[in-house]
């Protein structure tokens, strides 16, 4: 309880400011939806505060004219910003914070369900859940494969539901940000109450890709381009993947080679993409299989046109 000596909170002012990165992470996997700036006085390091009635995720004093508030998942509006001293009210601001709704993005997230048992993998295949067009958002499930330390993993792409970013930096699902470097974990909900490890490896926009065509430059020894065929598919578990269309004559005395491409784009204000990578003529390109690895120059790309051949 607040003695005669101890001055009054008071609120002045709340305003809305950058998350930092650090603070994403401590969120502990929650929602970070906004940052507030809190000035006043009779600030105290042991007040906690609230949004209306939604608890906040964090109260950081800075000294008694200055904390910041942690804000998780609250309702679109105009609410108040409430400080208490344990159960005690002992500040607020009407109207304060003000809350926009807005639906956060969609991403298409392509990766690994790892470190399973064969029991959890195996099940999957009949998991409503993971079903193909299934509510959690499955596109494609692959099939079962034992890792080097005999557990179990399946190639998995699923929609996620990026968490609200005022700050623009990207999508992030449950704190993880998905623009970090690889691998990225997330915990996704398994068979039986079991709990999922999904290390996501690409990310694509949720919207089904652009069909498009590409004529590539390939290059490397005389051996592996003479394993190029037609109906070779780049490592991608996603319908963007690259399939080699048409196989050309040799360059070059033999080191490089002439293919054809048909794969998924999307577009941005700088042309189109595939796999996150500008496609336009003079830039570079890198055919993955199950049988090589070739790097190229793009010649010439463009998306399909309707009546194209498939």
């Amino acid at each position: 309880m607040r003695t005669s000596c101890t001055p009054a909170a008071r609120i002045t002012s709340v305003t809305r400011v950058p998350i930092t990165r650090e603070e994403r992470r401590v969120a502990g996997g929650n929602r970070l939806t906004a940052k507030l700036k809190v000035r006043g006085s009779g600030l105290r390091p042991m007040l906690r505060a609230s949004i209306d009635d939604v608890q906040s995720l964090g109260f950081v004093f800075e000294d008694p004219n200055s904390a910041d508030v942690l804000v998780g998942e609250v309702p679109p509006g105009a609410h108040d910003l409430i400080l208490y001293d344990g159960v005690q009210e002992v500040a607020r601001l009407a109207k304060s914070v003000t809350i926009e709704s807005s639906a956060s993005p969609r991403i298409a997230g392509v990766g690994t369900l790892v470190n399973m048992d064969k029991a959890t993998a195996d099940a999957l295949a009949s998991d409503p859940a993971y079903r193909v067009g299934s509510p959690q958002g499955v596109l494609k499930l692959g099939d079962a494969t034992a890792q080097a330390d005999s557990s179990w993993q399946r190639p998995l792409e699923i929609v996620l539901q990026c968490d609200p970013d005022p700050n623009h930096e990207g999508c992030a699902v449950g704190g993880v940000g998905l623009n970090a470097p690889w691998p990225r974990i997330l915990r996704l909900p398994g068979p039986r109450g079991s709990d999922l490890t999904f290390a996501v490896k690409e990310v694509f926009p949720a919207a089904a890709p652009e069909p498009a065509r590409a004529h590539v430059l390939l290059g490397g020894a005389p051996e592996i381009l003479a394993l190029v065929r037609a109906g070779d598919r780049d490592d991608c578990l996603d319908d963007r993947a690259a399939i080699v269309e048409s196989v050309a004559s040799r360059r070059a005395g033999g080191l490089e080679l002439d293919v054809t491409l048909r794969l998924g784009v999307d577009r941005s204000q700088g042309g189109l993409l595939y796999r996150g990578q500008m496609l336009k003529a003079g830039a570079p390109f890198a055919l993955t299989t199950e049988r090589y690895v070739l790097t190229g120059t793009v010649l010439s790309a463009g998306a399909r046109r309707e009546g194209d051949a498939k």
